[in-house]
């Protein structure tokens, strides 16, 4: 698969070092190393070239601004990238890379060589026009966006690279709740899942092909080189069932919800789909089709499916979401917070797990140095233990790293609540305002009495 990548130095280091500054120093140290991530274990965009395609970087650029940025340059070249100088153009320090970076790849777009795939590494929202022309002429995209990617850029872009799976397995941080799929997974569908080998796994349930008789059982045939595996020969119910049994085992074994790229291009490696997923017309109606109850699919990003039991994830849509009783007191709020939230991802917390979350990270920063991880753990151990509140670590992480990205730095004598309770208010509303949501005044006095802004004044 021929690809093309394209690296906003300045946007990945800058956002990485906010979050975690040896995370950014390995980004900025060691390209070849997530390169070689890229190229060997990051999955194909939704409907690759093949189902075994694998990429080829053939253009590799970096834009980067020597006069803050120079001591990176060599590790770059190095990587054998050509490196595109943008220094500041205006007395504010903004550069020139988001022109370079879209012209070059529309010239990319018209070149003999036609590139499959274009990889944009940059949280850039300025992007979106340029990942759209693509979708257009039919290639694909996949960004790496750090900190809080608009909507629209997700939307635009056929895979999205998760920055903690990111920082985990590319830059190999050891974020032990991102390890990637077990190989055993793909090859074996029929391996019995194993719950002690992934954090609060539930045993493996399924019927009636985990029951089936031994005839029934699938071992794919050893590849050759270059090609795929064969196909089983298989009764249409035994074949149904081998291919529902590969899927639930792949999401059994992952600690996180597999993307349905990697699903759909092991279902072609080890099965003979006709054009149009046997009719169904898209892999999430072929998915649905194979009865998989306890699965689920999850939009954006080209699609993943997780198993609730397993994948710490807020599966519910936002949408159709109702007050429970942590709202009590609060229902006038819930609509405005709901909608806050469906559009912008913000945690659908009612105020006085707002407010607990921000005082107890305030404690435990009085004894613990900050590390992101770390730290919204113990902050999410704290509220269940002290305030009875089953906050989720996605939450928690949600409400840190928000916090961050709207310029606070944790540690440096200004953790009391009144204000990261600021910082927080301020990060949503700019969510908000990026989606183009209209804060009217109302809405407005909702926000801060929802995030305790002015009770904590």
């Amino acid at each position: 698969m021929k690809c093309a990548l394209f690296v906003d130095f300045d946007n990945v280091f800058t956002q990485l070092r906010q979050m975690q500054p040896a995370a950014a120093e390995r980004f900025a140290r060691q390209p070849i190393e997530w390169m070689r991530w890229m190229t060997e274990s990051l999955e194909a965009p939704a409907d690759p070239p093949g189902p075994t395609a694998r990429r080829r970087l053939l253009v590799r650029r970096c834009y980067l601004n020597p006069n803050w940025y120079q001591g990176y340059r060599h590790s770059f070249v190095r990587a054998g990238f050509e490196i595109v100088d943008c220094p500041p153009v205006t007395s504010q320090g903004k550069t020139s890379t988001d022109i370079h970076m879209v012209l070059d790849i529309v010239e990319l777009l018209a070149h003999e060589t036609r590139y499959d795939e274009f990889i944009v590494l940059s949280a850039d929202a300025d992007f979106t026009p340029v990942l759209r022309k693509l979708r257009r002429y039919d290639r694909r995209t996949t960004v790496l966006a750090i900190g809080f990617p608009s909507a629209a850029y997700q939307a635009s872009a056929d895979l999205l690279i998760d920055e903690r799976r990111f920082v985990g397995e590319a830059l190999g941080m050891g974020a032990a709740a991102l390890d990637p799929v077990p190989e055993a997974a793909f090859n074996d569908p029929t391996a019995a899942a194993d719950p002690a080998g992934a954090t609060d796994a539930a045993p493996l349930r399924l019927a009636p092909f985990d029951a089936a008789p031994a005839q029934h059982q699938f071992q794919p045939a050893p590849a050759q080189a270059d090609q795929p595996a064969a196909a089983p020969r298989l009764s249409p119910a035994d074949r149904q069932a081998a291919m529902g049994q590969l899927v639930a085992n792949m999401v059994a074994q992952s600690p996180v919800p597999v993307p349905a790229a990697a699903l759909a291009a092991r279902l072609r490696q080890h099965f003979q789909l006709q054009d149009q997923w046997d009719g169904h017309g898209s892999f999430k109606l072929f998915f649905r089709a194979l009865g998989l109850p306890r699965l689920v699919w999850i939009n954006g990003s080209g699609g993943r499916i997780a198993d609730p039991e397993r994948h710490a994830i807020d599966l519910a849509p936002v949408a159709d979401a109702e007050p429970d009783d942590t709202w009590v007191g609060e229902h006038g709020l819930f609509a405005a917070v709901r909608e806050v939230s469906g559009l912008t991802g913000a945690p659908l917390l009612p105020p006085q797990a707002v407010r607990a979350v921000l005082q107890l990270l305030c404690t435990d920063l009085q004894s613990q140095p900050y590390e992101p991880t770390e730290t919204a753990k113990r902050v999410r151990q704290q509220c269940l233990v002290q305030r009875g509140l089953d906050i989720s670590l996605r939450d928690v992480v949600f409400m840190l790293r928000g916090m961050q990205l709207n310029g606070h730095v944790f540690g440096s004598g200004h953790d009391d609540v009144a204000t990261l309770a600021r910082r927080l208010h301020a990060q949503v509303r700019f969510l908000c305002e990026r989606e183009q949501m209209v804060l009217d005044e109302a809405t407005s006095a909702q926000l801060r009495h929802w995030i305790g802004v002015d009770s904590v004044a």
